[in-house]
């Protein structure tokens, strides 16, 4: 909660720069991520809005036995991947038309570096996964 969706990405992207080597396309996969961290809060908003509307016109999601409910969501996910897919589009055509190119040629406005405190934190992590795989067994 405390770390910003960009730190988020610029981490990762920092993260999965070896796999640059094998030619995985780290600098998208780290775009891909920033905007589907971005999208959350819009499709939370859009599942609101048309689920009040269908709940208005008499539908029930919350009763009923669960094959019920399971149909009841369909009409929910119809008009949500419409609408995802329409601001896919929007956003496609916002960045071709802002002259995005990919991540040639890029720079960043903070660079990243790493830092004894990261070292702690990931042996500490480490330590207690395994402490907690131990105890769980």
């Amino acid at each position: 909660l405390t770390t910003t969706p960009i730190e988020i990405t610029d981490g990762l992207e920092t993260l999965l720069n070896p796999l640059k080597k094998v030619r995985f396309p780290v600098h998208e996969m780290a775009l891909m991520m920033s905007i589907s961290l971005r999208f959350i809060p819009t499709l939370m908003q859009e599942t609101d809005k048309i689920m009040k509307a269908q709940i208005a016109r008499g539908v029930e999601f919350a009763s009923g036995p669960l094959k019920e409910r399971i149909k009841a969501v369909i009409p929910l996910l119809i008009p949500l991947f419409v609408s995802s897919f329409k601001r896919a589009e929007e956003l496609a055509v916002a960045m071709e038309a802002r002259g995005y190119r990919g991540g040639e040629g890029r720079t960043k406005y903070r660079q990243l570096s790493w830092a004894t405190a990261d070292t702690v934190q990931i042996v500490l992590l480490a330590v207690l996964t395994i402490l907690l795989v131990l105890l769980r067994s």
